[in-house]
């Protein structure tokens, strides 16, 4: 009878529900904003740490098996309602009442109702509409997709056909290559028969827009990179090791590109293709068009077969770490790689816009190779077959330091792990850095600074994104992830110190083994971490960081830790994602429940214990463990029933009062948004005692988020590092919506564009002073028709033309393309060509194609 009751209960909630959904007035304003919510993904990565990594924009880069996928944040349209409520307000104040909004048309349809979308669109949560699942891994990355790099430069394309597979032969079994390069002769003939364009590379995308080798360059034979036993051969498994963004300001409209590192030593990069358009339709009145990823391909790569100018070491290179340099400036960035032989490679990339508004005009990448050094510890690498030797690999072993702006040069240090040791390597960059030519750098011959302490395999270190002064030093804090425990650290970035350490075995400075005394025993690793922006006006003793480690249990009380303090008026003691994980584990039921009811279906549970997905999942009627279950499918079906009246009566044999928890997690990866207030974990759910089931397409993993409370008060907000100047605008606007980030000028509010913007506009303002040629948010013809036009964001002019224009994807507003206007403003010197391609110069946001 009590549970007839429940169950008429939740029916009628259901129904009141039901009922609230219906009855939404059509004059309901949706929500200004997506929320939050958790997402699943088809697949799961690999690698256990550092999977998932934000932009600085905020899009979401999420490692998978031998793929990566990205999601790309869905903007409000807070000019389209500001406009709205103004037209309403000056509606009443002219005494002409407000307009009905049934008339207003919707983007959807104009039959459809406002109550309706409404509700759609408070179901739907950020990240989860528009998202590119990209296959990194196979085919291999064609060496073509670098012939442009080289061009540049003038330089012959030195790695040619034959060239791969002279250099295999020779460091596969020590022959001279003299048969395969008559093989390659032959191979020649054939392909100049079928392709005459082949000797020219003007097939370089390899016929799919990927630059996927498509067979031209033997790849049915295998084909290694560096000196391992294994990969100097053939390659891995080629699954993804790990992702990083680079900065702001790199890639076409100045957005971010992503390098993808796999297991086979390549490094691809990822982002938008120029002159291709990445905007898609607007989901609806009150939302930005949505931000499409079809325009992505394969930018350029380093590593394996793909050399860049200038590379100082053999064509066949194995890269096994990655690492960005922070922001220098727009269209100018570095890029660090560690391979098999601990040599660090330092390579200058850079974007440029050449012949802007000119027949010309095209985007050229500039990549040039310009330090590197050797990387050792003062340990030795040891044998293997010692007593004392431990493995000591890592891919996360590269970080790069704040930069310090200094008389004449900026200044750096980037982290270096070897064997039990972590290196601070100087690097300085004289200033300024012309555009299009290679950086004046320097880099210490030997290390700045340096700890010895033990560490196992996937150590990395993470750097406090702030500089602060000591007197006349600058030094900068962070955290090395031994990964089993953590070691706060500070070293000195200028003035120059020395730092010197003989080599020794690592017992002689205590670091062959862990220290258990002064750190807790613990075999569950941390899988990632991330520090927070500390406030500026208040520094804290240490850095403020939040870690996970690789398993959530209901034992386990250690795999989330932060040292970040709590606000007083905070309704979340921890992030959202903490509490449902932690929920999740603190679910107990009765065993021989559990064993009879299903639970712990693996990836495809639900939290009930049942898999919606799962055919094999049994009905209510016929619960049962299904591993008691016949495996002989010739039974009738009395047989059948006996059977699984066999296996209740099994169940019955475990304690009744003896309780289990069903659920586990495997965490992945932990990332914080610009402004440090938004925070995203990649996971996977398992159960505890039964082995999951299915095949490929039961393998999930899920993202969840936790953010701030929205600060609803223009009031005063706390000073960080993560100051405006140093977020781009999405950021910005991201960090208002989901967290405790001030309001954004001119999207949120008006407010007059910055100071750097306005040089443009005020050039135009000076050309073009006619009322009647330009105005403000609309202009108009001085006919009598006065016909009206939209304005372009960038000089004011009216908006005559189609298919000239491109929308901000960060405000909405449209402005004409510089060749564009160039072709308007014909004669006059300097006024658009001395300006690359930029931002909104209302906002500042980057542009959708």
């Amino acid at each position: 009878m009590s549970s007839l009751s429940s169950w008429e209960k939740i029916k009628a909630s259901q129904q009141r529900l039901l009922k609230k959904c219906l009855s939404i007035p059509a004059n309901t304003p949706p929500p200004q904003f997506l929320p939050l919510r958790e997402i699943t993904l088809p697949s799961r990565p690999f690698v256990n740490q550092r999977a998932i990594a934000f932009s600085c924009d905020g899009e979401l880069a999420i490692v998978a098996d031998d793929s990566v996928y990205v999601l790309v944040p869905e903007l409000p349209d807070f000019l389209t309602r500001r406009k709205e409520r103004e037209q309403k307000a000056l509606a009443i104040a002219q005494g002409r009442g407000v307009p009905d909004d049934d008339d207003a048309s919707s983007s959807e349809g104009e039959g459809e109702d406002k109550g309706f979308q409404s509700w759609r669109i408070n179901a739907r949560a950020q990240y989860s509409e528009e998202s590119k699942h990209m296959a990194v891994s196979y085919p291999p990355l064609d060496p073509l997709i670098n012939k442009e790099l080289f061009e540049h430069f003038g330089l012959p394309y030195a790695p040619a056909r034959g060239t791969f597979t002279k250099s295999f032969a020779e460091k596969s079994d020590g022959s001279s290559g003299e048969d395969d390069e008559d093989d390659d002769e032959d191979m020649d003939d054939d392909d100049d028969d079928d392709d005459d364009d082949d000797d020219d590379g003007d097939d370089i995308l390899g016929g799919n827009g990927f630059g996927l080798s498509n067979g031209r360059f033997r790849t049915d034979r295998p084909f290694g990179a560096g000196y391992g036993p294994i990969t100097g051969t053939g390659s891995t498994m080629n699954h993804v090791v790990s992702v990083a963004w680079s900065p702001s300001g790199l890639g076409v409209n100045r957005r971010p590109i992503l390098a993808v590192l796999t297991s086979a030593g390549v490094v691809g990069m990822y982002g938008d293709g120029p002159g291709l358009e990445s905007s898609g339709t607007r989901p609806n009145e009150y939302m930005l068009p949505r931000r499409t990823l079809s325009s992505w391909m394969v930018l350029w790569g380093v590593g394996e077969r793909l050399m860049v100018p200038g590379q100082q070491s053999e064509i066949s290179e194995n890269i096994q770490g990655i690492a960005w340099a922070k922001l220098i400036a727009p269209g100018q960035a570095l890029l660090a790689t560690i391979n098999d032989v601990r040599e660090v490679a330092i390579v200058s990339v850079q974007s440029l816009t050449v012949g802007v508004g000119g027949p010309t005009d095209h985007f050229v990448w500039v990549v040039r190779e310009v330090a590197r050094f050797k990387a050792e510890g003062p340990h030795p690498k040891g044998d293997m077959w010692d007593p004392g030797w431990a493995p000591t690999g890592t891919s996360f072993g590269l970080n790069w330091s704040p930069w310090v702006e200094e008389e004449g040069c900026w200044t750096c240090l980037l982290s270096v792990i070897d064997r039990n040791h972590v290196g601070f390597r100087r690097i300085s960059i004289k200033t300024p850095w012309p555009k299009g030519e290679d950086p004046d750098i320097e880099v210490g011959l030997s290390d700045s600074g340096g700890q010895c302490l033990n560490l196992s395999t996937d150590a990395f270190v993470e750097f406090e994104d702030a500089i602060w002064r000591n007197g006349n030093a600058m030094k900068c804090r962070g955290l090395i992830a031994t990964p089993f425990h953590l070691k706060e650290f500070e070293v000195q970035i200028s003035p120059k110190v020395n730092y010197e350490v003989d080599p020794h075995e690592p017992k002689d400075c205590g670091t062959l083994y862990s220290d258990d005394a002064v750190d807790v025993p613990s075999d569950n690793p941390i899988t990632d971490l991330v520090i927070h922006p500390p406030n500026m006006a208040d520094p804290p003793p240490s850095p403020l960081y939040t870690f996970i480690r690789m398993s959530a249990t209901s034992t386990d009380n250690d795999w989330y830790g932060t040292n970040v303090p709590v606000p007083e008026d905070s309704p979340h003691p921890v992030p959202q994602w903490v509490q449902h994980i932690r929920q999740k584990l603190q679910v107990s039921i009765p065993a021989h429940m559990y064993l009879k009811l299903g639970y712990g279906g693996g990836a495809d549970d639900d939290g009930s214990g049942l898999s919606e997905n799962d055919d094999d999942a049994p009905d209510d009627d016929d619960a049962i463990d299904p591993n008691l279950m016949d495996d002989d499918d010739d039974d009738d079906d009395d047989s059948g029933a006996e059977s699984a009246t066999a296996a209740v009566t099994t169940t019955t044999d475990v304690p009744q009062g003896h309780e289990i928890h069903p659920h586990r997690f495997r965490l992945y990866g932990l990332a914080l948004a610009p402004g440090g207030s938004i925070t995203a974990v990649l996971a996977s759910h398992h159960s505890t005692h039964l082995p999951e089931r299915g095949g490929w397409h039961t393998v999930k993993s899920t993202i969840t988020f936790g953010h701030l409370p929205r600060r609803r008060r223009l009031g005063p907000h706390p000073p960080s590092s993560s100051s405006p100047s140093s977020l781009t605008t999405e950021a910005r606007l991201l960090h208002h919506l989901y967290a405790a980030g001030p309001p954004v000028p001119s999207i949120t509010h008006h407010l007059p564009p910055p100071p750097d913007l306005v040089t443009l506009a005020a050039r135009f303002d000076a050309l073009f002073a006619p009322a009647a040629e330009r105005g403000g948010a609309r202009s108009a013809c001085e006919g009598e028709a006065h016909h009206t036009f939209g304005t372009c964001a960038t000089s004011g002019l009216a908006l005559q033309a189609p298919g000239t224009t491109r929308s901000c994807g960060a405000c909405g507003r449209k402005a004409m393309g510089l060749g564009v206007l160039a072709e308007k403003v014909k004669g006059v010197g300097g006024l658009v060509g001395g300006r690359e391609d930029g931002v909104c110069v209302a906002c500042g946001g980057k542009f959708l194609g």
